[in-house]
């Protein structure tokens, strides 16, 4: 009896596991974001067809035992060469962009009247200066058709810039202050808010949220909350997102800039939360961008470094690159539209300007 029990168990063990579809199939696929196998077939006729699966993440079951550590070791070479550097004409680089069409926006601001915002073209040798604007912005994004949006200190107002400097309001947030904006492939305005006064503590009753918009700046989704009912943010200081629309998030938690790297996709839905590396004492988290193939950039300002992520949040890279490559300061970054990384930073002494310094990753982590 024991030994037709135990026979029994082995022969249940060994049946494969069945598509969550249609049953009667051996699992090929899995569905990261339904957290479902289903075979080839229902992979193609009837999870491509959900409508909340279109931007789902199908991986190959094989390639599941696979862990994501032992596939790629973290390399300490993010940056293979310094390409080029250049002098701006303001004393740091808190906010740097890239357009397609290669015309370079940066910002300084202090909360002084300094402030500036400066549209220009990288050269050989210089940047060619096409715009300054003296205002205290916050944050800029650059729309596919060049409109340039931002955000400012305690303005309840998501505004636009027009080549000429005049400013027209597209969001009126009030009474929610904004914060980071970003514009995703598809052209559509992500903004951070938060609600007014002090931003920590952050208590039960704070609001911060990321809210998307379209590109005629109509309201599409909120995201603030994890299917446990959490805050998904404490302080909104960037956005980026990805060629799948993942939202990735420089979140501040505290008044001493100590921040992490909160990824949601469009639907609210957490992918991962990147808290920095356990050797180091801080993680403050300053700027962030995406490589064409999807790896994540992020400048520590504190420690001087660059972590590179995948997009399931795993590290892939990690650099000192004030210490190895005497990049002082950094404060920004972005990527143009060659592949370079172009890293903002502050000169460090008292009427001196700001650089910029054009560098090339590593090939395996763009």
């Amino acid at each position: 009896m024991a030994n037709s029990m135990k026979s029994s168990t082995i022969r249940k063990a060994q049946v494969p596991v069945s598509c969550y579809f249609c049953k009667g199939q051996e699992i090929i696929w899995k569905c990261e974001d339904c957290n479902v196998r289903m075979c080839n077939a229902c992979k193609v006729t009837v999870h491509q067809d959900l409508q909340s699966a279109q931007d789902h993440e199908v991986v190959s079951v094989k390639d599941m035992s696979k862990s994501p550590h032992s596939s790629q070791e973290v390399t300490s070479e993010v940056i293979s060469s310094v390409f080029n550097s250049y002098t701006t004409t303001v004393p740091n680089i808190h906010t740097l962009h890239c357009s397609d069409d290669d015309l370079l926006y940066f910002t300084y601001c202090v909360g002084t009247s300094k402030d500036q915002f400066v549209k220009g073209k990288l050269l050989k040798s210089s940047i060619k200066i096409l715009q300054t604007v003296n205002r205290t912005i916050f944050d800029i994004a650059i729309k596919s058709d060049g409109e340039i949006l931002f955000t400012e200190g305690d303005v309840n107002k998501v505004q636009l810039l027009s080549p000429l400097g005049a400013v027209e309001t597209v969001l009126d947030t009030f009474p929610m202050n904004p914060l980071a904006i970003h514009v995703n492939k598809d052209n559509e305005v992500i903004v951070g808010l938060r609600e007014q006064g002090p931003p920590f503590p952050v208590h039960n009753f704070s609001i911060r949220q990321v809210l998307i918009f379209g590109n005629d700046y109509l309201r599409k989704n909120i995201l603030e909350i994890d299917k446990k009912g959490n805050k998904l943010f404490s302080y909104i200081s960037s956005i980026r997102t990805d060629s799948r629309n993942v939202v990735y998030v420089i979140d501040c938690v505290d008044n001493e800039d100590n921040g992490r790297v909160v990824a949601v996709d469009r639907n609210g839905s957490l992918k991962f939360i990147y808290n920095g590396q356990k050797d180091l004492e801080t993680f403050k988290p300053e700027s962030i961008t995406v490589t064409p193939s999807d790896n994540i950039v992020v400048l520590d300002a504190e420690n001087g470094s660059l972590h590179v992520l995948n997009p399931k949040g795993y590290l892939l890279g990690h650099q000192f690159i004030s210490k190895d490559l005497s990049i002082a300061n950094p404060n920004s970054l972005c990527i143009d539209s060659e592949g370079y990384l172009l890293i903002g930073c502050g000169h460090g002494e008292k009427d001196y300007n700001g650089n910029i310094h054009v560098v090339k990753m590593a090939d395996s982590l763009m």
